[in-house]
């Protein structure tokens, strides 16, 4: 199960499936991820967000989805797509762009970015993030990523 909740313990990834190596240093290497990983662990101390377990469910989220699209490249074919529908996400005042992030794993990995296609309609941010940062519109997106 992905981390995708405050209550998700962190999981040792490698111990799993050691092959994920390559995807965790694809992880380890993203500058967008890693600076937002360190803006929100920054902002644990002085109580800036509403759970301290964000910057740990955030960096288990991507780290595991680095995993899952490294197996959706093992498994597939040449030629075939891969189509994932997700949110942008926003914590502590900071848009997160999970699919710019996803799918600069995915090029990484070996995908070709087919497209990134915006959905119609603004999703909103949560009421705690409205009542401290104001509303701010984020993409949901289906990303069309190819194997070679």
């Amino acid at each position: 199960m992905l981390s995708c909740t405050v209550e998700n313990k962190p999981k040792d990834l490698l111990t799993i499936n050691p092959a994920w190596k390559t995807a965790l240093n694809i992880a380890d290497e993203q500058s967008l991820l890693q600076g937002i990983l360190q803006y929100l662990d920054s902002q644990k101390e002085p109580n800036n967000l509403n759970n301290k377990g964000i910057p740990r469910m955030v960096r288990g989220y991507f780290y595991e989805m680095a995993c899952a699209i490294q197996e959706c490249f093992r498994v597939l074919k040449p030629g075939t797509n891969l189509f994932m529908v997700n949110d942008n996400v926003r914590y502590a005042g900071v848009s997160i762009s999970v699919d710019m992030i996803l799918s600069d794993f995915a090029e990484k990995i070996g995908f070709t970015v087919e497209n990134i296609l915006v959905l119609p309609g603004d999703k909103g941010n949560s009421s705690q993030q409205m009542g401290n940062h104001g509303r701010e519109p984020l993409r949901k997106c289906v990303y069309v990523w190819k194997k070679p």
